[in-house]
């Protein structure tokens, strides 16, 4: 029956680290987007800079790609050095790019429509990246460290959640039970 409360348990811990070791999440979390950034950048200086041909589509792709790795290697590198800082400045740098960069894709997807390719899935990165700009532009400073306590706290409740419905679902075991025959 102990094992039944690991999971329990183990959601609790971490509901813990959340709430009483903010920052490093924070940074992780930073770290984990520029990782991504750099990831994109790739994608489209490799794929999407090569759908058209024309040259104005293609150095608009090219900047928007590098600027895309540079800020991604920004992200991996300042985390490590101040996480409160790094948050506030990282979403500035990023809600100001996205915005730049919803500006270039519409330049992109006019391109590529004129060529008759689809753009619908660009379409709906450009409005999604636009909303995350101003989401993320208009976040107070403390919005990130708030958001991961916030989430510690959810998962000790839930954590709590699981352990009573362990314990209602125990298997009940009775001990000296007398059997007796009816003939």
């Amino acid at each position: 029956m102990t094992s039944s409360f690991a999971v329990p348990i183990l959601v609790g811990i971490l509901g813990l680290i959340l709430i009483f070791a903010a920052e490093p999440i924070i940074k992780v979390l930073i770290i984990a987007l520029g990782i991504f950034l750099v990831l994109s950048g790739i994608y489209v200086l490799s794929i999407v800079s090569r759908l058209v041909k024309e040259k104005t589509f293609k150095i608009d792709n090219y900047v928007r790609g590098i600027l895309s790795i540079v800020l991604g290697l920004f992200c991996v590198i300042l985390p490590v050095t101040m996480a409160q800082f790094a948050w506030k400045t990282m979403m500035t740098i990023i809600g100001v790019f996205a915005l730049l960069s919803c500006g270039m894709e519409i330049f992109a997807v006019l391109k590529l429509k004129a060529q008759k390719l689809p753009v619908k899935h660009f379409v709906t990165e450009i409005i999604a990246t636009l909303i995350s700009a101003v989401v993320i532009l208009s976040l107070p400073s403390d919005f990130g460290f708030t958001i991961i306590k916030i989430g510690g706290g959810i998962l000790i409740l839930i954590a709590i959640a699981l352990a009573i419905i362990v314990y209602k679902n125990r298997p009940i075991i009775m001990d000296d039970v007398e059997v007796v025959d009816e003939e």
